[in-house]
């Protein structure tokens, strides 16, 4: 209960205020899951039944693990500020299977950190500030890991230097990353390390790859080895020989490979050293296991000043891919590496054509040069299912950046749109949140953000809150299959063929068609006979200024997502009813902004029973057709994002199946209760369900205070519930921060309301009291004074019934007529008291005292003149009291002396209730009155006693 108040007379009032918002906030305690939010911070969640605590970025600088379930199996420490780990700090939580430590500014590892850690799987150290000195980061710190399989201990100060030191504690690693020296160098004592099967090597400080910097991996059994950030290691184009056949001078050399011929998945990135200098390192792969590689940012530098050198380093010629042509690879990704032409038959090699499943080289120039050739050699591969080709302007544009909150089982069901068919995801390395790729049972790559998903076992430990949230797709760079956007045709008419490869199943098209090209009749064909697109499952059409549909698209019957989006869009209602499979419908950002004006929605996509996932991202609409998914009962994820709606717009009884709306960044302020109702009813039914709020414009005002409860107790939404408000002095403040303190906030919005009614309700009461003992003590009076009062409604009102009996309105400009005149006859020949407001007004309030003394007057003569009407404040006022004063027991009570040119001024609702003989016109107001005014006058007085 708060503090008192000062006065006792407001308790009952607090009292009840206090209980109410007690009573709430106990019911949402009691509301909470078995997991929450621990005394510390963590947040502790279940994830396939296992327990994860995420206690990352909580800038902690010593840890007390003390409120987390000791069979806690996940621990998230991230980006804290712990700088020491003491002895036996988690030996409380010994089914720890992952512990995650990066960013947290460690600087030193006492021994027996890690005691009673037996179980541990995955450990991650990297991106702190460990040493190599034996003080601070002592070998022995592994002796508690029997089960350890995966270390990641990269951008670190040296500790990669002393790796050789851990081994005999690390035998069961398969996956490790490290820092790379300045002369790269693996040791022979790697052979110790017979398990490792992935290896990644962040090269921020690498200067030099001689052929003996992999001399410890010449025996091993690793599968993957990932080299990237390069940042040191650069090749002086003017000073490289493109026909010398010497590797002694090279930064990179030539045979630093050899000997690897286990190797099945090789990455390089950021190594600017020339494309045409990378391709040599893979000699040594022809007939090796090799089937993928990844190759990001391989040309020189732009701040050498060597054009020749740089143009050259752009082509790729038979000769110069001769290594590489002859690898039978199953995916080539060369991504970002200033690739501007292709010589014919390159695509088309034998190795390639038999083997190639993926074809990635986006980012670069094929544009301008060479691109047909490419284009068109791709209907030759034989189990080709991808291929993309971009030029390096296309913007860094989030193609699917609402796709965050699923569910983890939605992984399984199609990935690509979570991570958009990247091979992988990079970013600046003093995060070092690189991927780590690791090799499934279909020779294929699977992706998992290293700072998240550093293990095989995604679908235990992806998520916080069971809500995954996918990296950035940077798609619009990764993925399409492109034209240049003005290409060399040498007419201004005629049709393209593109011949699609049976195997084909994504076909991505972004940015080919802009509005103001120069295409003139030229058109573009991709899918020409039902079979050839019969295995496509994804269509990517994004970008393009116009899409004009005016039939059906037939053929595509196994088409599961397709994406219009971001085009000047012209279709019929019936264009996607052939579409069968269809899961995925994406129509953000349409150009024409009259569309959905034109078209309606629901006729768009009644007839795709399979739909499950609709995006409108940025359509501007503000309104849904009612029951729109009445012919699509498996709808789960409705994306309305960016648009204008203000409430909920869809009928949640009218979608079982839903289990994501998104409603980020529309116009709504506030939830009535009907829709808060609704959407908490739906959460009961559809227990994974998700609504996403955050980017609106919600108000914390007193008004929606059960709104925000609701935003309190509800574990369904975005963001955990905080969210900006504004609030009624117009403050932008956190909805987190307001509901820390619901009391407080309760208090200050209903706390005067019933201080207020705790003094009503006690003056009340003293008033209840007061007039119970009044009636006893003068109940003899009160009883006489009722029945006089009865008595006289039913007799007409006498002089003698009032206490004034002329009460005199008048202007003050008239006042001489009044005192000179007026009174004159009234008071010394009638013999009547009067009320003149000159005279008689005591202090106070002008009008109160007027309309009581014309309340306590028999007769109330107004005096009409030009001064009254349009001059005196009060007229209007004490004209319409006049009327409504006259009554059947006095019904003569008001009388008019009208100045003559006045008589047709008199306002409608006073000249009612006059009867003629009581209207006394005067023909000015300087001279006396005459016999017919005075008599008129007294006649209207007569009954005066």
């Amino acid at each position: 209960m708060p503090p008192a108040l000062s006065s006792s007379k407001t308790k009952t009032g607090l009292a009840l205020a206090c209980f109410i918002v007690l009573s709430t906030q106990f019911s949402i305690m009691h509301m909470l899951p078995p997991h929450g939010l621990c005394s510390l911070g963590c947040f502790v969640y279940e994830v396939n039944f296992s327990v994860v605590a995420n206690c990352s970025n909580l800038n902690w600088t010593q840890m007390d693990l003390s409120c987390l379930p000791i069979h806690t199996e996940v621990l998230l420490l991230d980006n804290n500020n712990l700088t020491t780990l003491k002895n036996a700090t988690f030996q409380n939580l010994t089914s720890l299977k992952r512990l995650s430590l990066s960013g947290s500014n460690i600087r030193s590892i006492e021994t027996d950190t890690f005691l009673g850690l037996s179980q541990l799987e995955i450990l991650s150290l990297d991106s702190n500030q460990l040493s190599s000195d034996t003080k601070t980061f002592n070998p022995l710190i592994f002796k508690h890991f029997h089960n350890l399989k995966e270390l990641y201990i990269a951008n670190n100060e040296g500790i990669s230097l002393n790796l050789k030191y851990y081994f005999p504690n690390l035998q069961n690693i398969s996956t490790l990353s490290m820092d790379g020296s300045t002369n790269l160098s693996i040791e022979s004592n790697f052979s110790l390390l017979t398990h490792l099967t992935n290896l990644t090597i962040l090269c921020t400080n690498v200067m030099q790859v001689t052929n003996t910097s992999f001399q410890g991996l010449w025996n091993s059994s690793l599968k993957v080895l990932r080299l990237i950030n390069f940042e040191r290691l650069e090749i002086d184009p003017d000073s490289f020989d493109f026909n010398s056949t010497s590797s002694s001078s090279l930064q990179f050399d030539h045979e630093a490979f050899r000997n690897l011929n286990m190797i099945e998945v090789l990455e390089i990135s950021n190594c600017k050293i020339g494309n045409l200098n990378i391709v040599r390192i893979f000699q040594h792969f022809i007939n090796s296991s090799l089937h993928t590689v990844i190759l990001d940012t391989t040309h020189f530098t732009w701040h050498f000043n060597a054009p020749d050198s740089t143009f050259k380093d752009g082509v790729l010629e038979k000769s110069s891919l001769m290594y590489l042509t002859e690898i039978n690879l199953t995916q080539l990704s060369w991504v970002n590496s200033n690739i501007f032409a292709i010589a014919p038959g390159i695509m088309s090699s034998p190795h390639w054509r038999h083997s190639m499943n993926k074809l990635d080289l986006s980012g670069n120039n094929l544009g301008i040069l060479g691109w047909r050739e490419p284009l068109m050699e791709i209907s030759r591969f034989e189990k080709l299912e991808e291929v993309i080709l971009s030029s390096s302007y296309v913007s860094d544009t989030d193609i699917y950046p609402t796709l965050k909150y699923m569910n983890v089982k939605d992984m399984s069901e199609i990935p690509d749109i979570y991570f958009a068919n990247h091979s992988k995801i990079t970013s600046p390395s003093n995060n070092l949140k690189f991927n780590t790729t690791l090799l499934n049972g279909k020779n294929e790559i699977k992706k998992y953000p290293h700072n998240m998903y550093k293990t095989r076992l995604p679908n235990t430990y992806l998520t916080n809150q069971k809500i995954i949230t996918s990296e950035p797709s940077h798609y619009a760079d990764h993925g399409h299959l492109r034209f240049k956007v003005n290409p060399p045709f040498p007419t201004n008419s005629g049709t393209w063929t593109v011949r699609m490869p049976l195997a084909l199943r994504i076909l991505r098209v972004i940015n080919l068609l802009q509005g103001d090209t120069n295409f003139g009749n030229q058109s573009v064909k991709f899918i020409q006979t039902s079979d050839e697109a019969a295995n496509l499952t994804h269509f990517y059409y994004i970008g393009n200024d116009i899409l004009r549909g005016t039939g059906h698209i037939r053929g595509l019957t196994s088409l599961q997502l397709f994406d219009v989006s971001q085009n000047t869009l012209y279709v019929e209602d019936h264009f996607f009813d052939h579409l069968p499979s269809l899961r995925y419908l994406i129509l953000k950002s349409i150009k024409n902004e009259d569309f959905f004006q034109q078209r309606s929605l629901k006729r768009l996509v009644q007839n795709l029973p399979e739909l499950r996932y609709l995006d409108v991202t940025d359509n501007n609409l503000n309104f849904l057709p009612p029951n729109l998914f009445a012919r699509n009962p498996s709808i789960s994820h409705l994306i309305l994002s960016k648009n204008r709606f203000f409430s909920i717009p869809i009928t949640m009884s009218q979608v079982p199946n839903l289990r994501f709306l998104d409603l980020c960044g529309n116009s709504v302020i506030y939830l009535d209760n009907k829709e808060m109702s609704s959407v908490s009813q739906h959460r009961d039914a559809v227990p994974d369900f998700h609504l996403a709020l955050a980017e609106n414009s919600l108000t914390c005002v007193c008004s929606q205070i059960k709104f925000l409860f609701w935003l309190n107790n509800s574990d369904f939404l975005d963001n955990r519930g905080n969210y900006s408000c504004t609030s009624e002095n117009g403050e932008l403040l956190s909805t987190d921060v307001l509901l820390r303190d619901l009391l407080g906030f309760y208090r200050k919005c209903n706390g005067y309301n019933f201080f207020l009614i705790s003094l009503v309700l006690l003056t009340v009461m003293l008033l209840f009291f007061l007039v119970a003992f009044l009636i006893h003590r003068f109940r003899t009076a009160l009883e006489a004074y009722l029945v006089r009062i009865f008595i006289k409604a039913f007799r007409p009102m006498k002089s003698s019934d009032y206490g004034t009996h002329v009460f005199i309105g008048y202007a003050d400009d008239d006042v001489g007529f009044v005192k000179d005149v007026l009174l004159s006859y009234l008071e010394e020949e009638l013999k009547v008291s009067t009320f003149v407001h000159h005279r008689d007004l005591g202090p106070g309030y002008t009008d109160q005292q007027m309309f009581e003394a014309m309340r306590e007057s028999w007769r109330i003569l107004l005096i009409i003149t030009k001064h009254f009407l349009n001059n005196y404040d009060l007229s209007d006022i004490i004209m319409k009291f006049a009327s409504h004063s006259v009554t059947l027991a006095n019904q003569g009570r008001v009388v008019a002396l009208v100045q003559q040119s006045q008589l047709h001024n008199i306002p409608g609702y006073l000249y009612d209730v006059l009867e003629d003989s009581r209207i006394i016109v005067l023909s000015d107001l300087t001279s006396y009155l005459d016999y017919v005014q005075r008599q008129a006058m007294k006649e209207c007085l007569r009954d005066i006693q």
